[in-house]
């Protein structure tokens, strides 16, 4: 198949209910028909879309009733690649906070040292302040990117959720491994400086890894904790190609140029100059680090 030169993306900021899958299922396939109708390539939710960010006690419940729906999710996405925060559960029974990419009735395997798997599972999980996930949830282990199709062929994404994008290794890796665009999710509560903060965050990441960054973040409030919207593309040179309203519901659409993005990276080989002797020191470092804290 051949390498897609653009793709059309759309960002789906929606308010999730608490808790509440089947309601917000409705609403998932409602904006992916939609997204599907305006010739979008792939339809981006936010983190934990399917029950709310602060489902908490419930996260069993909400992971427990997620097959069917997932399974008629799939069906409808012919066509176009739906990229959906979710709780999973394991065959232990650990919950993650997790993505999972769906496309023509089956969930899209990414690949991750040398092995298929079926879902980006978050990383980093935020225990401080109001943020309870290590209560909850267990790590991921690394960051897989996908084959994509479009309209027009092919093209490598990758996942990565909230408080991952905060560190600089998960995209970079995904860069490395051949991601042109990074689906970055989030379920960001409002605090004063944090639109301002995430921006500038996700443009540094963009453009030191010379990658499009897709960020989609939740909408409206829950338990009266409110999210702030503002989802966004975000180009390899930092321009906002396209982006949402603040704390409102919206279905915005972008198009990304992966073909400048290809002749960009030419002249630009930040990826290609990465040396194995700064990663060694960064291990090095961080063994130093976690040595200091021990003692």
């Amino acid at each position: 198949m051949a390498t897609a030169e653009s793709v059309k993306i759309a960002l789906a900021q929606i308010a999730p209910k608490m808790g509440d899958v089947k309601t917000n299922f409705e609403k998932i396939m409602d904006y992916t028909k939609r997204a599907s109708a305006a010739g979008a390539d792939v339809v981006v939710f936010p983190e934990l879309a399917t029950a709310g960010y602060l489902s908490q006690g419930i996260f069993f419940d909400v992971a427990e009733k997620l097959s069917a729906s997932l399974k008629a999710l799939a069906d409808l996405a012919q066509g176009i690649n739906v990229v959906l925060g979710l709780v999973e559960e394991d065959e232990m029974g650990n919950l993650y906070n997790s993505a999972m990419i769906l496309r023509d009735g089956e969930v899209v395997k990414g690949m991750w040292q040398g092995r298929k798997v079926s879902s980006y599972r978050k990383l980093y999980l935020p225990t401080y302040g109001m943020f309870e996930e290590s209560r909850w949830f267990a790590s991921g282990s690394g960051v897989p990117v996908y084959e994509l199709s479009s309209s027009e062929g092919t093209f490598k994404g990758a996942v990565v959720i909230c408080e991952d994008y905060w560190q600089p290794l998960t995209v970079r890796i995904a860069a490395l491994r051949g991601a042109q665009v990074v689906f970055a999710i989030a379920g960001s509560p409002k605090t004063l400086q944090k639109p301002k903060m995430t921006h500038s965050l996700l443009v540094a990441r963009a453009i030191e890894n010379t990658s499009y960054v897709a960020f989609v973040n939740q909408a409206g409030s829950q338990d009266m904790v409110n999210f702030w919207g503002g989802s966004e593309i975000i180009d390899f040179e930092g321009n906002t190609l396209v982006s949402a309203p603040l704390r409102e519901e919206a279905l915005v659409f972008g198009t990304v140029d992966l073909y400048m993005e290809r002749k960009y990276r030419e002249v630009n080989p930040m990826l290609r100059e990465e040396r194995e002797e700064v990663i060694r020191d960064y291990e090095i470092a961080f063994e130093e680090m976690r040595r200091s804290y021990q003692s």
